[in-house]
């Protein structure tokens, strides 16, 4: 509806314009004609501005839309990937990751050094790594606020306003060379992530998680165990492909705190998972 009241006003300042044009051709110019050219020719001009603008809805829509649907994302339960890490230093680490909806996160992240292990539930959350001798530990309460967003395996842009997040377009962003739009997002427990979306696909290319996030706080170097607890940490996702099951994920994933480019090998929606083991610090 929005786009034919554009094409109507559009049609009647297109007329305007020509009208005026033609009348300047039989009398000479003068100021008020040169005003009402320039004044039209604004007009014109934002109007054509206002059409390509985008809100945080729209941008939501059309990430769903590219994502396969909303109602497809709501249809997950549960979502395991696993892949393997290329560090900056050569290594190689194995990674595992569980979402179960409204039950748990899980990660772990197998390294030469040992083991890190991160386990998310609606009430709370541990972590463990080669620094703390494989002992969990109880997450602070800013890192548990960060991660709680982890265990939707459909994503926060989902029904984010029955979720209680709000969405606000923060501008525009470049993810390799890729003009992106940015949405902030806020979410009931405090925390706040901002997403970059990808003005051509409508995929994310990155997000970025802004404070006590406990990635932030474990590395896969045991010498740095506690490095960077209250900082950033900015993901970015590449190389979507599409699932036999019509489902869309990136199948690369970068984590720039820890130079680590993550292939995913295998991802699996709606598998038979134990959530009650997974959701055990063991």
């Amino acid at each position: 509806m929005i786009y034919k009241r554009i094409n109507a006003k559009f049609k009647t300042l297109t007329t305007q314009f020509s009208n005026i044009r033609i009348l300047a051709t039989y009398r000479k110019p003068s100021h008020m004609y040169l005003s009402r050219i320039l004044l039209i020719f604004a007009l014109l001009t934002g109007l054509v501005r206002a059409s390509f603008a985008q809100t945080a809805e729209q941008v939501v829509n059309k990430y769903l839309q590219a994502m396969g649907g909303k109602e497809k994302l709501q249809s997950i339960n549960s979502l395991y990937q696993e892949g393997v890490a290329d560090l900056d230093n050569g290594a190689q680490a194995v990674c595992h990751t569980w979402r179960i909806y409204d039950r748990v996160y899980r990660e772990e992240v197998t390294l030469a050094s040992g083991k890190l292990v991160i386990v998310v539930t609606p009430r709370q959350g541990w972590s463990s790594g080669p620094g703390t001798g494989g002992l969990f530990k109880p997450m602070t309460d800013g890192q548990f606020k960060s991660m709680l967003p982890e265990i939707d395996p459909g994503g926060p842009l989902v029904d984010y306003s029955a979720k209680g997040n709000k969405v606000e377009l923060a501008g525009r962003d470049t993810v390799d060379g890729q003009p992106c739009y940015k949405l902030n997002v806020y979410f009931p427990s405090g925390a706040r992530a901002t997403y970059s979306i990808d003005t051509r696909t409508w995929y994310i290319l990155r997000a970025s998680h802004h404070g006590g996030n406990v990635l932030g706080s474990l590395a896969p170097d045991a010498s740095k165990e506690g490095e960077h607890p209250d900082g950033d940490v900015s993901i970015e996702y590449s190389n979507y492909k599409i699932t036999p099951g019509g489902y869309i994920f990136p199948y690369t994933i970068t984590l720039g705190l820890y130079g680590a480019k993550v292939r995913i090998a295998r991802i699996q929606v709606n598998g038979n998972v134990d959530a009650d083991a997974l959701g055990k610090p063991k």
